[in-house]
């Protein structure tokens, strides 16, 4: 609980703390008086050791990092410390600041570089608009995963009109993440195009980050963005995914939007399973046949051997049909231990004209029993979320 106002420096909580990593004396005075231009109090660390260990207590902070007189070693420093603390934001310090040593603070995550003698001048408007970015985040969005079980199984047609569904209960970002290396479907699907996508923010050296992915992503309706996967940009030569990095992808894009939809078709198994231990709730694609339902036996058999919990996945028998089916969904079921089964409706017809006019099933065939199930899809995922938020504004 804060203190009752009483001077300046009593009004300056701990969320407008800077950190300092500096041992000049002529350095401390400039970012000090700066500071308090600022509104800002500085806690100076004079070991990175230090630094460190002030970081973990609050992820969320800005630091100034004094890079002299060896700037490309304490810039590889600035890196690891971006990577472990992404929510962070760090300035570099410098006698001298050359295009190269921008570059190279650039690449180690910096969002500012700073030369010493003009502290005075720039660094209160520097510090008033980084502190912005360090406040407490908002609640983190929901992610959603969509693996497919087979290929033409239809999870990409049911991640992009889960994804609008969602905008349209939601009324709020929404964004659809393409992990597929091999077609990019996704795009073709909404008429999308982009330079940059899913596989370079997972190569970024630096935080990964909401403004970072915000950024990366392509607008394609107010409200629903998607950020494109390697074959969408390049189909040629699609650039690898660095898959060791898909924790801070999700929690970046819980922080960009508040529902997270994910494409996730052929991807490792390891990988799955990182993407349903991130997910509130992962659906696993499948048609009714023989084959459909030995592949999606076996991956969630593979997914629960990494320890996925069942009740996190849910099965969806997607092109559905009351006559006519190859295999009878209770049939499917049994095959799968009893678990629960979703269905999405066979409708041809509108599901062709909406990726032909590169639009979601609910502007180009309002009425389709397709559309039907996927907002049924849909509520199950929104309700909890929306329930979360009431109760968080209740406690507030």
């Amino acid at each position: 609980m804060r203190r009752p106002p009483a001077g300046r420096s009593e009004r300056v909580s701990r969320a407008h703390d800077i950190l300092l990593l500096s041992g000049g004396a002529d350095v401390e005075r400039a970012v000090g008086a700066a500071a308090q231009a600022a509104g800002c109090r500085v806690v100076t660390c004079r070991e990175a050791s230090a630094l460190e260990a002030r970081l973990a207590e609050r992820p969320a902070s800005l630091a100034l990092v004094d890079v002299d007189p060896q700037p490309r070693a304490a810039l590889a420093q600035l890196a690891a410390l971006g990577a472990r603390f992404p929510r962070s934001r760090f300035v570099p310090l410098c006698s001298v600041l050359s295009s190269e040593l921008l570059l190279d603070a650039m690449a180690a995550g910096a969002r500012h570089c700073l030369v010493k003698s003009t502290l005075a001048a720039e660094l209160p408007d520097v510090l008033r608009r980084l502190l912005k970015e360090c406040e407490p985040a908002a609640p983190a969005g929901s992610v959603v995963t969509v693996l497919s079980t087979s290929g033409g199984c239809g999870a990409t047609t049911i991640a992009i009109n889960l994804g609008e569904e969602l905008r349209r209960l939601e009324a709020g970002p929404v964004l659809l993440v393409d992990l597929d290396s091999h077609y990019g479907a996704l795009a073709g699907f909404l008429g999308l195009t982009a330079r940059f996508g899913t596989a370079d923010v997972l190569a970024q050296p630096g935080a990964i980050d909401d403004q970072l992915v915000s950024s990366t992503a392509v607008a394609h309706a107010d409200g629903l963005a998607a950020l494109l996967g390697p074959a969408c940009v390049d189909f040629s030569h699609p650039r690898e995914l660095t898959w060791s990095r898909t924790d801070d992808l999700l929690a970046a894009c819980g922080q960009a939007a508040r529902f997270t939809v994910v494409d996730a078709p052929r991807i490792p198994r390891d990988a799955a399973a990182q993407l349903a231990l991130g997910s509130v709730l992962t659906l696993v694609v499948f048609e009714l046949s023989v084959t459909g339902v030995r592949c999606t036996r076996a991956l969630l058999a593979a997914l629960a051997e990494r320890q996925v919990p069942g009740s996190c996945l849910l099965p969806v028998a997607n092109r559905w049909q009351k006559r006519g089916a190859m295999l009878e969904l209770d049939v499917a079921r049994e095959a799968l231990g009893g678990i629960e089964i979703a269905r999405v409706a066979n409708d041809y017809a509108g599901a062709i004209r909406a990726i032909n006019l590169g639009q979601p099933v609910a502007q180009v065939a309002p009425r389709s029993p397709l559309r039907a199930d996927i907002q049924a899809l849909a509520a199950r995922i929104h309700a909890p979320a929306a329930a979360g938020d009431v109760a968080r504004r209740t406690v507030a």
